[in-house]
């Protein structure tokens, strides 16, 4: 038996700490398994206080089973919880739930430890601690203390929250949402996301899955998601983004939060969906749950409100559909049943009398029309409108569909309280998502349309190979060189790493006497002339920066000066290891960056740079492996990304040649363990086919 599958399609449960007490989570959890019982599934009750619970025979340990059960569910006081799970371990338990909390989320790190080397000795695979438990509704199995929910059907949602989770199955209800499979995952001690995304890729009764995360704990979470989602939407809804977000969500569940950037990069790499509000989670769940695919961005928005007809017109621009030309056909035939005061455009008004029949032929002629992929359907209460009707007609419509090849996704915005409440509910019953507004429908409509036509935008592997093999070649012809320039990583030595390893970089010297730099200034031309010493790290705040100096001896014994009062104030013991002489060059100031995330390993960052990345904070995130075509997608997240393709008549700045720097960034991260982070600030981009240079550079090592 696969070991995830004991824990969602187990034929025998066990539940350590199984009571009658309302009241009880042993009791919560017995009460529920009972459907599973009566499904042919079976229930082992263990406590050491009763002879049978529920009429089942109790038993006074695991041991004491007959069989070795499929699944083993604990709810027990932490202290005993790690003595039951090694128990279960010496009589083969595979798949456990740990319900019971007091472990890392209580900083009780000491006693999670302990129940951590015990699953892996035993290689027990295991959801929790400190959380609600498991349902599969398409096996009966409710393994958790949550109350009984009946509706069976496509979501399956994973939660690092029991009450977020529990809020969901509620509001489930009353949009008409049904589940697959539900995941509480707690502390996330064994089991973590990816291992569950890459079961639910292939699980024939899973079409969306919804995840509430507080933090991730492996990187593979990157490729599972990305993997799935070419099958299946996924919905990410990520807690902790604020400083006192992230601390509330390591007090409850003991997880690091992480970086926020870093966490967005993460999941635009994986292609999921990372919204940012519950009501945005809710609101993708209604469509995607229920409605077929969006085959182009051409939407036609039907409405009895020329007001709400803009509004969603507005929606529609920014949310990058389009609203569809109606053919010939569509809007002669329009004309026969409109008022002369309607107009035949889209969106189309029905204008406020607008009745029954009226949207039930608009309706039929539009989502007959050949440009149209995509139906919205908007109602205001007037005093002659019968929302239930028109309600009606759409769920008509979508029947209709069904046993059509060509299906359209249609979403309806009845706007208003009391009057429409009836009507909405009536299509959320039947399977047709309706939105409070129509920028949300809108909204949703885009994200559908997203889903339908996910490609993998950077997935060929052949240019960052190439660079992989230029930075391995490097390092393997030049290793004492390397150990130096990094035991030493100043600017100068920063520099000509980069430059073994393909790297373009300005000729430079360095001169240690005033002589000298007058020397190299005189063979260089127009020169830039910077302090070398690894404990100066903002040059230009410590006046040690010179353009284009008349005379490069007095340059260097200012910038000597400089820097050793700029230590001295700041009783920094550093050295001064002499002044970079390095040819002047120009173009677009960019800022590239890398670090290692704790998660995510390395990540880079790029930028507008120079004095515009303190002021803008404009800068995009990349999670290595980086391509060449992912490195594209990195630069077009920028909201600066149009000064590089040129404005107001300036040349288009070398993007290819930034991509490239991208890529190797990342690759240097990747192959040299040691680096903790890189800091080019700037990079000189020229213009297109011109290249470019590193302006500056600093390599951190561990």
């Amino acid at each position: 038996m696969n070991t995830l599958e004991g824990i969602f399609n187990p034929k025998s449960v066990a539940v350590i700490g199984a009571s009658e007490i309302e009241g009880k989570v042993g009791q919560s959890v017995m009460k529920n398994l009972l459907n599973f019982k009566q499904h042919g599934g079976k229930v082992y009750p263990v406590n050491k206080k009763y002879n049978e619970v529920y009429g089942i025979k109790c038993y006074g340990s695991v041991s004491d089973i007959p069989e070795t059960p499929d699944l083993v569910i604990i709810s027990i006081p932490a202290e005993y919880a790690v003595d039951a799970m090694d128990e279960c371990g010496k009589k083969g338990v595979k798949a456990a739930i740990i319900i019971t909390a007091g472990f890392s989320e209580t900083n009780n790190h000491e006693l999670e430890e302990r129940l951590e080397a015990i699953i892996k000795q035993y290689g027990i695979r295991t959801i929790g601690p400190n959380c609600l438990g498991v349902i599969n509704l398409h096996n009966h199995l409710n393994a958790s203390f949550s109350k009984e929910f009946s509706k069976m059907g496509n979501i399956a949602f994973i939660s690092q929250s029991g009450a977020i989770m529990t809020a969901l199955l509620d509001i489930a209800n009353y949009y008409n949402l049904g589940f697959s499979k539900i995941v509480s995952m707690g502390n996330k001690i064994d089991v973590q996301e990816y291992e569950l995304l890459n079961y639910l890729e292939n699980d024939p009764h899973t079409k969306v899955v919804a995840l509430y995360i507080e933090g991730l704990k492996d990187e593979k979470f990157i490729s599972a998601a990305k993997k799935i989602s070419r099958k299946k939407p996924v919905i990410v809804l990520k807690s902790g983004k604020s400083e006192e977000g992230a601390k509330a969500a390591s007090s409850h569940t003991g997880s690091l939060a992480g970086n926020n950037a870093v966490y967005d990069a993460a999941f635009k790499k994986s292609r999921v969906f990372n919204v940012e509000s519950f009501e945005d989670l809710v609101n993708l769940l209604k469509i995607f749950s229920v409605q077929p695919p969006m085959r182009s961005k051409k939407l036609a928005v039907v409405t009895n409100a020329g007001g709400f007809g803009v509004l969603a017109a507005d929606s529609v621009e920014k949310c990058g559909l389009e609203l569809a030309d109606f053919s010939a056909t569509t809007v002669s035939e329009l004309k026969k049943y409109l008022p002369d005061t309607s107009g035949i455009s889209n969106p189309l008004d029905l204008i406020g009398d607008a009745d029954v029949n009226r949207y039930k032929h608009a309706f039929e002629l539009v989502e007959n029309d050949p440009n149209v992929d995509g139906l919205l359907a908007i109602l205001t209460p007037q005093g002659m409108t019968d929302a239930l009707g028109v309600a009606r007609e759409l769920v008509k419509l979508k029947n209709y569909m069904i046993c059509k090849k060509d299906k359209i996704p249609i979403v309806a915005s009845f706007v208003g309280g009391t009057s429409v409440l009836e009507a909405r509910s009536y299509l959320q019953e039947k399977g047709i998502p309706s939105f409070i507004c129509p920028d949300l429908a809108v909204h949703a409509l885009a994200c559908l349309y997203r889903q339908s036509h996910l490609m993998d935008k950077y997935d060929s592997p052949e240019y960052l190979n190439e660079i992989r093999s230029e930075i391995a070649e490097a390092k393997a012809n030049n290793p004492e060189k390397i150990d130096e320039l990094l035991a030493n990583a100043n600017e100068s030595n920063s520099k000509e790493f980069l430059k073994l390893n393909g790297f373009a970089i300005p000729e430079k010297f360095v001169a240690t006497t005033k002589e000298e730099a007058k020397e190299y200034a005189e063979n260089l031309g127009k020169v830039v002339m910077k302090v070398v010493s690894a404990d100066i790290l903002h040059k230009s705040d410590a006046g040690c920066v010179i353009i284009d100096p008349s005379d490069a001896s007095e340059a260097f014994e200012t910038i000597m000066k400089n820097g050793e009062k700029y230590l001295f104030d700041r009783k920094i013991d550093g050295i001064i290891d002499g002044v970079l002489i390095e040819q002047f060059v120009t173009g677009k100031e960019i800022i590239i960056g890398a670090k290692r995330d704790p998660v995510f390993g390395p990540v880079v960052m790029t930028g507008l740079g120079g004095i515009f990345i303190e002021v803008l904070k404009d800068v995009s995130f990349g999670i290595t492996p980086i391509t060449k075509e992912y490195a594209g997608e990195i630069l077009h997240s920028l909201k600066s990304y149009k000064i590089l393709e040129g404005v107001r008549g300036e040349n288009r700045s070398d993007i290819e040649f930034l991509k490239e720097l991208i890529v190797r960034v990342g690759v240097l991260m990747e192959t040299y363990d040691e680096i903790s982070e890189i800091d080019i600030n700037p990079a000189f981009i020229k213009e297109e086919g011109q290249g470019g240079f590193v302006g500056d550079a600093l390599i951190i090592t561990k």
